[in-house]
């Protein structure tokens, strides 16, 4: 199935999106107090990390992993995003 130009940027938004609570929630979980509440950001972060990974997939179905991401599983985040994440 071809895409037309505003699906592709109906879905580089939608990545936009995931990619940022994943980030926001990353963020918070690092400065919140409570343990559990941590646990909570971190897997709805893993979920929009999820997410994203989905979206990437559906555009680039030969799965071709543009990096690897710190933790070893495969991801496409900009190195960028990951700088944070190694704790």
């Amino acid at each position: 199935m071809q895409l037309s130009t505003k699906d592709l940027h109906y879905l580089k938004d939608e990545l936009s999106w995931e990619l940022l609570a994943m980030k926001k929630c990353h963020h918070y979980a690092q400065e919140c107090q409570d343990p559990e509440i941590r646990q909570l950001l971190d897997r709805i972060g893993k979920i929009h990390q999820q997410h994203y990974q989905i979206l990437l997939n559906q555009l680039n179905p030969s799965g071709q992993p543009t990096m690897q991401s710190p933790a070893g599983t495969q991801s496409t985040y900009p190195a960028s995003c990951w700088g944070n994440m190694q704790s």
